[in-house]
């Protein structure tokens, strides 16, 4: 089978690639907040959060909900199910994470509010590198591999 005759290969792919432009707003984010261009950094998380809604309605929670129609899906001796798990739970943890981050800001001038929020803001983005990497194994498993 060739790899665009694979169900969801297509918007498999783009939602990888939408996740890789995540990946470029959150550096350049990172950049523009180490030059303490707040607002900026701000605006630039809140396109992030909503680029990655965008995957995640799109492509995601319909390729869930395709692999995971029945109770016996949940087959937790295949490896590659106990994988797309823990994708699952770390990508639906950084989604309502970074959904609460740029909501609680709503483009506040007054910044203190945001830097308690640091250690969140870490973390969140470390929960998120994982859940890419498993992502990307998964595609790698699903759609270069097999």
């Amino acid at each position: 089978m060739s790899f665009f005759e694979k169900p969801f290969a297509i918007p498999a792919t783009a939602s990888l690639i939408i996740q890789l432009a995540v990946l470029v707003l959150l550096v350049f984010g990172y950049i523009i907040k180490r030059r303490l261009k707040f607002r900026n950094h701000g605006i630039t998380m809140l396109s992030a959060v909503v680029l990655h809604a965008a995957s995640v309605f799109a492509v995601m929670v319909p390729s869930f909900i395709a692999g995971f129609s029945t109770l016996e899906s949940f087959d937790f001796s295949n490896s590659l199910v106990v994988l797309a798990l823990f994708h699952v739970a770390a990508g639906a943890i950084t989604f309502v994470l970074g959904v609460w981050l740029v909501g609680t800001w709503h483009f506040q001038t007054q910044l203190t509010s945001c830097f308690k929020k640091k250690l969140i803001m870490r973390a969140t983005m470390i929960i998120w590198l994982v859940a890419v990497l498993l992502g990307t194994t998964l595609y790698t498993l699903f759609y270069l591999l097999s």
